[in-house]
């Protein structure tokens, strides 16, 4: 009889699948502090803690989180202290860890059952968040959207919460029409992200029976049910094999379309039925032309990419709306633009000759190789923001002084040679960011700066005058000595060994200092406005000399 009891109960549960997956349940206990390595060294940090632990009053601060491993194999997280749902202004704040070990560790997805004042929770479909059947967020009373981590199943988030009817927000995997069917649970979803479709799913048209307001699909090949969804305003569609796209026709009350991967779509045509339309971006996709976008005044954004088989985009100087334009990858003929409104643009070098924009603010330019001559942007003189990637040589650096509202500055692979000295001496930049960029010195003595407040070297290339580049920074950290009014200093993963060239800085506030070859702190000792040093990865022995009230990481 046992025997017996115990096969039907095996049987049972092979047929009805896991209990507690389904229903939501958990026998354990919420999880009020992570006891992952990686996020409490992120909150001590974030709250100033020190060696100290966060409280769970501090953690409950953070509203917003959203998590990834990125292609450096570092932690970033993206937060705010502010509720992004109330405050359309909430400053999202970026942050990265740069600890080599603690990048190798992974974070326990029940570790942000810890976060009590969540509103949006974004696991951005990280493989190295470590899911668990114990995971619930029932307790978070304020929580309105969340993003799932890799391949999480719909049929276990669809349990996560004590109040579906609070969350309006979604990105999830969607793997049979059973799963399709649990989003009707959330009668109030206004935006549903779905980032992969099993072919087996067919029902979308249960999506109409939800007051979707934004709606983004990827892998989705049938779109001809879209055509029900006319109240929605934004829209993105992502690795569609799709050909008939006549659905689009009836979405005329959009205001946001993305089209990604859509290597079916020849045409725009569905374009003059939607009159609301004010961000359009068009990525890897076959058009030829842009004519059903002339004299389309509601347009305030364009972005164009890699538009392999476009000829012309002439027909942008139509768009006097336009506030924010993008044009990368492109390889037909160029044509003037003139946009009155235009306040930020990223294009390439070939097409930024062509642009005229009098208000424009900030400008990203990708140089593929070639040349910019800072001459050239003279022609801006709002412009308050300049990024430069995808290598090439910048020069006429001096001219950008005739810029007096140029405060920030981001350069990716830029060649610097001659000019450097003239890039660290500018007048009126406050913030420089180079990513492997490349830097000659002449023979002259330190840079004389008393403007820049930010400066952030990652991964840089040195050289004096005509010579070799030089394995070891430290033989040119001294030509930095000079730059009185820095607030930030960071140069991580390098060979600093010593920080004399620092001990005049007396503004300095936060030192990002990590994976270098320091021993010795002494020079900070004496800097007054010093209260953050990051010295992870350095052997540096004397931490004592520092005032106690510098937080040292």
């Amino acid at each position: 009889m046992p025997l017996m009891l115990i096969g039907l109960m095996a049987g049972y549960f092979f047929l009805n699948g896991n209990p507690a997956e389904q229903s939501g349940a958990t026998t354990s206990t919420v999880r009020t502090m992570p006891e992952s390595e990686v996020l409490l060294f992120f909150l001590r940090d974030v709250f100033d803690k020190g060696d100290a632990m966060p409280t769970e009053e501090e953690i409950a601060k953070i509203r917003y989180l959203s998590v990834r491993h990125d292609d450096e194999d570092r932690w970033r997280f993206t937060y705010s202290l502010d509720d992004p749902f109330t405050n359309g202004q909430a400053e999202l704040i970026d942050y990265a860890i740069h600890d080599k070990l603690l990048n190798t560790q992974r974070i326990e997805q029940k570790d942000f059952e810890a976060f009590s004042g969540l509103t949006e929770l974004n696991l951005m479909n990280e493989y190295e968040v470590s899911q668990g059947t114990d995971v619930g967020f029932r307790h978070l009373q304020g929580i309105k959207a969340y993003a799932g981590g890799f391949n999480e199943s719909f049929g276990r988030i669809a349990n996560y919460f004590g109040d579906n009817s609070q969350i309006v927000k979604l990105s999830t995997q969607i793997r049979s029409n059973e799963e399709l069917a649990l989003l009707l649970k959330f009668p109030k979803l206004q935006t549903l992200e779905i980032s992969y479709v099993n072919e087996t799913v067919t029902d979308f048209h249960l999506l109409n029976q939800l007051p979707l307001q934004s709606l983004s699909l990827t892998t989705v090949d049938h779109l001809g049910w879209l055509s029900s969804l006319t109240g929605l305003k934004s829209l993105s569609v992502s690795y569609s094999k799709e050909t008939d796209f006549s659905a689009l026709y009836s979405l005329s009350q959009l205001q946001e379309l993305k089209l990604s991967m859509v290597e079916n779509l020849k045409t725009i045509d569905f374009m003059q039925n939607m009159p609301n339309l004010q961000s359009l971006d068009l990525d890897y996709v076959p058009i030829t032309n842009l004519e059903r976008l002339r004299d389309k005044t509601s347009l305030t954004s364009l972005r164009l990419t890699s538009p392999n088989k476009l000829e012309s985009v002439e027909a942008v100087n139509s768009l006097t709306s336009l506030t924010e334009l993008s044009i990368t990858g492109y390889h037909g003929a160029k044509s003037p633009i003139s946009l009155p409104n235009l306040k930020k643009a990223e294009l390439q070098s070939k097409l930024l000759l062509e642009l005229t924009a009098p208000v424009l603010q900030s400008l990203t330019v990708d140089l593929f190789s070639e040349d910019l001559d800072g001459a050239d942007l003279a022609k801006y003189p709002r412009l308050e923001q300049l990024s430069l990637k995808e290598s090439g040589n910048f020069t006429g650096i001096p001219s950008l002084n005739r810029l007096t509202d140029l405060r920030t500055l981001h350069f990716n692979e830029t060649y610097f040679f001659e000019e450097t000295s003239a890039l660290f001496q500018l007048q009126h930049v406050k913030a420089i960011t180079c990513t492997e960029c490349s830097f000659q010195f002449d023979e002259q003595e330190s840079f004389a700066n008393n403007t820049l407040e930010h400066l952030t070297l990652n991964q840089p290339s040195f050289r004096i005058g005509n010579g070799d580049w030089l394995n070891d920074a430290e033989n040119v950290m001294h030509y930095f000595a000079d730059m009185a009014a820095l607030r930030s200093f960071t140069m991580q993963d390098d060979s600093i060994q010593t920080l004399d060239f620092m001990k005049d800085w007396e503004r300095i506030e936060v030192l990002h200092l990590e994976n270098n070859a320091i021993s010795n702190v002494e020079p900070l000792a004496h800097l007054p406005h010093l209260r953050k040093v990051y010295l992870l990865g350095n052997q540096a022995q004397n931490k004592s000399v520092l005032d106690k009230g510098i937080l040292i990481y």
